[in-house]
């Protein structure tokens, strides 16, 4: 891990580079470009806040407005989803980089996520004006949102070291995020809260990393407690994401020789 660190610092100029063309790629060709950065959350939201507020019925834990305790959740849930969907493809998708030799392909991940940076932090703002608009107002507990990104974006990293270097020998690693991603989304308490489940489910419920990290978003943004209670989940998304990153990073490397002989 400390050569892929010095991998990253050396090539930083290159790894931003990549990321701001891999960004304006992803809008290139359609009428409101960057737009629908903000249209696409927007509508994601006002979908799930009508079923669930109007059809359902369904009220937040401490008798909070649904609307805001579902978008604190969807906020780093869908930056998961885009950073993973984009790493997947990303060697395959920039062959033409992976047979260079020089090339250090292993940053490749790491810019797919900084490209869905931007996104996120659009959808940071939207957040934001949520939560104005029903009176809450984020308290000196925010800062933690920088730890809370981090987290995931190490997390996101070591599943895409692993899944784009598969992808390469076996497409159906590509074809599987969608299904794999939508049962995941309702294993992660977005929609449900943690309080509905018995105290041994609760327990399994933080070997989902992403239990944490939702949970920190909303440490952060809407309980304004520290992200490091319960500790349970502290430690068991910690181990599990720092053995992601370990074994991604070195199948990555293991079967980056092979690479250019497949894409």
């Amino acid at each position: 891990m400390f050569s892929y660190s010095r991998t990253i610092l050396h090539s930083r100029r290159v790894i931003l580079a990549l990321a701001r063309q891999a960004l304006l790629s992803r809008f290139a060709g359609t009428g409101a470009g960057m737009l629908w950065t903000v249209f696409q959350p927007l509508a994601m939201v006002a979908a799930y806040w009508l079923v669930f507020t109007y059809g359902f019925r369904v009220t937040a834990p401490d008798g909070q407005p649904f609307a805001v305790y579902f978008v604190t959740g969807l906020l780093p849930w869908t930056f998961l989803s885009e950073a993973l969907a984009a790493a997947t493809g990303t060697v395959t998708r920039n062959s033409f980089l992976v047979r260079k030799i020089q090339f250090p392909s292993e940053v490749l991940p790491l810019v797919e996520i900084l490209g869905a940076s931007f996104p996120h932090v659009i959808f940071f703002v939207l957040t934001l004006l949520v939560l104005l608009g029903h009176g809450i107002l984020p308290g000196i507990w925010i800062w933690q949102l920088l730890y809370a990104y981090f987290a995931l974006a190490a997390f996101a990293l070591g599943l895409g070291l692993a899944l784009s270097a598969f992808n390469v020998f076996h497409r159906d690693v590509a074809q599987s995020i969608t299904p794999v991603l939508n049962v995941w989304f309702w294993l992660t308490p977005i929609v449900w809260s943690l309080d509905m489940l018995p105290p041994t489910w609760r327990s399994l419920a933080a070997l989902n990393p992403m239990t944490h990290i939702v949970e920190a978003y909303r440490a952060a943004l809407l309980y304004g407690h520290p992200v490091w209670q319960p500790t349970l989940h502290v430690i068991a998304f910690w181990l599990i994401t720092l053995t992601l990153l370990f074994c991604g990073y070195r199948s990555f490397m293991r079967l980056k020789s092979e690479f250019a002989d497949v894409v």
